[in-house]
């Protein structure tokens, strides 16, 4: 029994030391948000989401039978901010490879982002890109592949932002690489989001009611593809995730920018 005690008490001990971790680092992101916020900087939040192939088809038997398999689908990689969705051309990869790419900027990852880091200077001024942590990949030289956002997270938002110029590290979303140097040369900082506070990004909200547009519409947007033959069904794909995503209307945003503004003032002054 006083064994089991012991056990019971480390591991109460090691929970409350990992809880008071996070949290003060969501503190310190949460202070460095407001004081980017405070020099007027227009809060941009980028991110992915995977859409699954039985999301899209309805195809629950489908989706059984390829639950070992959760890379099939798409990855659908946008921003956005309380003013809604920024007006950069969203990304969608299907197995790494871009669907629908333009002729410009094909295979280059860093202009990506320096797209999106032009287009935020012409429509915001200076902004606050955030980025959300387990979707990072790390290279200082060597790449170092972690699926634990904690490792990340070791040093102050404030301090990892201020990367060395001739440092050769950059953060990888997805297919877009996203460089503090390429940021700040646009006059736009590069904010890393706490981990295990998903509730602190209203993407996460926008991503649900672009899923749940996908499943009501989707029929509207399929076609029988030989009219003998009902089987075989056409989806127009990009038609269908193009209205998914104006339904994430800027209404939508500002509801979920204002859920965030109550966490985040939870966390800052309790």
């Amino acid at each position: 029994m006083q064994i089991f005690t012991k056990i019971l008490l480390r591991s109460k001990m090691y929970s409350n030391e990992i809880s008071s971790t996070r949290r003060h680092r969501c503190l310190q992101y949460l202070k460095t948000l407001r004081n980017f916020q405070n020099d007027g900087l227009y809060t941009v939040y980028l991110g992915e989401t995977h859409i699954s192939e039985n999301l899209i088809t309805g195809d629950i038997f489908c989706s059984i039978v390829k639950s070992k398999s959760p890379s099939e689908g798409l990855t659908l990689i946008h921003a956005g901010g309380v003013r809604g969705w920024v007006p950069w051309k969203y990304r969608v990869f299907f197995q790494s490879r871009e669907q629908w790419t333009s002729p410009k900027n094909v295979g280059i990852k860093e202009e990506l982002f320096k797209e999106l880091c032009h287009v935020l200077s012409k429509s915001y001024g200076k902004c606050t890109v955030v980025i959300k942590p387990k979707q990072w990949v790390i290279s200082f030289g060597l790449k170092h592949h972690t699926d634990d956002s904690s490792e990340i997270l070791l040093q102050k938002p404030e301090v990892i932002q201020n990367v060395p110029l001739q440092s050769s590290s950059t953060i990888q979303i997805a297919n877009i690489s996203c460089c503090p140097k390429i940021a700040q040369s646009y006059g736009h900082e590069l904010l890393y989001f706490p981990p295990s506070y998903p509730h602190l990004s209203p993407l996460e909200s926008a991503w649900s009611s672009l899923k749940w547009a996908i499943i009501k519409h989707r029929k509207d947007y399929t076609d029988t593809a030989f009219p003998n033959i009902s089987d075989y069904q056409c989806i127009r794909l990009k038609a269908l995730i193009e209205n998914s995503i104006e339904g994430v209307t800027p209404y939508k945003w500002k509801t979920a920018f204002g859920r965030v503004k109550k966490w985040e003032n939870r966390y800052l002054y309790s």
